[in-house]
């Protein structure tokens, strides 16, 4: 589904109250001796310049969307509707197995 002018702006604006704020403003690094600590910006171009895993400060987040992802895909799996029996039973009757 695409977003509408309206829809983008309402974002942007949500986005920008939140820059407003110290919300998240502090580094959330367990790893207070790192040289780039508190420098997200800088952290960020680390790891993204040698595919390093996930900086610590995005782990919770990107576990969380992982669950999220794992939870629907079990949910998909667990909705597959069994085939009827009348359909193995067609099955083998035309096609036997050889």
């Amino acid at each position: 589904m695409e977003q509408s002018k309206e829809e983008f702006v309402e974002i942007v604006k949500k986005v920008r109250n939140v820059l407003k704020t110290d919300e998240c403003a502090a580094c959330s690094c367990p790893n207070t001796r790192c040289e780039w600590h508190g420098d997200c910006y800088n952290c960020i171009r680390i790891y993204r310049h040698f595919s390093h895993n996930v900086p610590s400060c995005l782990r919770p987040v990107i576990g969380k969307k992982i669950a999220n992802i794992m939870d629907a895909a079990q949910n998909e799996i667990q909705e597959s509707p069994k085939r009827p029996d009348e359909l193995y039973d067609y099955l083998y009757s035309v096609a036997p197995i050889e």
